[in-house]
């Protein structure tokens, strides 16, 4: 199963105070951002920035059905993805959990580079991918990227 990373950065305007959200929809899906972030839109994702900061949503289809069975199988296969993307980053793969995006069973791993995490947590649902990326400098709180895992919905 092809995975495609992307990343992205740039953008800034007046950001509110943590805790106003702004609903955002992109192809097949929708989630919550901050309030004042700038949204820039591409064909198969939705791209929210503040200045370094970013939270994500791109979509890619599956050569094969995915099904909870794969659960394992693909974990393996996605964690040597992510340890390849921290080498190329001069990261480091810096955590690895299990969470739950609108109710489907997700693979999520931190990979740390400088001052700097992105989250990457893979939505498998069928035959299509959500890729859900949040970065966030280390020392700043994950609020942002807390929000788009919790908010993010299938349409």
């Amino acid at each position: 199963m092809a995975t495609a990373i992307l990343a992205g950065c740039g953008g800034s305007s007046a950001v509110k105070a943590p805790g106003h959200w702004q609903s955002v929809r992109g192809p097949g899906f929708s989630f919550q951002a901050p309030v004042g972030w700038e949204v820039e839109r591409a064909k198969s994702r939705v791209s929210v920035t503040h200045d370094s900061e970013l939270v994500q949503v791109a979509t890619f289809p599956l050569l094969k059905p995915y099904d909870e069975s794969l659960f394992t199988r693909v974990s393996r296969e996605l964690r040597s993805r992510m340890r390849q993307i921290a080498g190329q980053t001069n990261g480091r793969l810096s955590g690895a959990r299990t969470v739950s995006a609108d109710g489907v069973r997700s693979h999520a791993y931190d990979v740390t580079v400088g001052d700097q995490v992105d989250e990457y947590t893979f939505v498998l649902a069928g035959k299509r991918e959500y890729l859900l990326l949040c970065r966030r400098r280390s020392a700043d709180g994950a609020e942002a990227c807390t929000r788009l895992t919790a908010s993010f919905a299938r349409a």
